[in-house]
């Protein structure tokens, strides 16, 4: 008796944590892995009844395969594509940040702090750490594992280590140990380790 509900309780706590990390945000996300790829979840209404989710969804493909007809791989791809209760849910994943900004035409980069700096990023000097004190990047980065998620979308953003510092203090909010909310569309930086 004890086996079975042992095997019952790690089965439970198994699908409650892959729930857990594998769901589909519920609100526009950017969420960034440890090899830099770049997941985008779009969330739209999709209510009326003259929407086609069937052609919606043809026309993604459709101009997906036409944008990575440009390059020997596909950089982008469809993740998930579903409309449920008058809501559509996209995810793309774009296999590097330049292709998200490639693709969209928004700013985007994901990377080391001196890769940054060497891509042209004109680091702010005004951080603040998830507490709101005043942030030192050189303290931060000292031994150089700094990454640094730039972007210009009011979005929720989700990075793959703890955020150590955001730019600026009334744009960006860390809403989680690896969490932050951008307000405005408007060039913000997360710091993470």
């Amino acid at each position: 008796m004890k086996k079975i509900i042992s095997f019952c309780l790690l089965m439970c706590s198994v699908l409650l944590f892959s729930g857990c990390f594998g769901s589909v945000p519920k609100e526009d996300t950017i969420s960034v892995d440890k090899r830099g790829r770049i997941t985008s979840t779009i969330v739209e209404e999709f209510d009326k009844d003259f929407y086609d989710a069937d052609e919606l969804e043809s026309e993604i493909d459709e101009e997906l395969s036409e944008y990575n007809k440009n390059f020997a791989a596909d950089h982008v791809r469809k993740e998930t594509f579903k409309v449920e209760d008058g809501v559509a849910v996209l995810q793309l994943v774009f296999d590097e940040s330049g292709y998200y900004s490639d693709y969209t035409g928004l700013t985007l980069f994901a990377g080391t702090l001196s890769e940054a700096e060497e891509e042209g990023y004109d680091l702010p000097g005004d951080f603040v750490e998830p507490n709101e004190n005043a942030a030192d990047l050189d303290t931060l980065n000292s031994d150089g594992k700094a990454h640094v998620l730039i972007l210009e979308e009011a979005v929720s953003v989700r990075v793959p280590g703890t955020i150590l510092a955001v730019c600026p203090e009334d744009n960006v909010s860390v809403t989680g140990k690896r969490e932050a909310a951008v307000q405005e569309a408007e060039l913000s930086y997360i710091v993470y380790k």
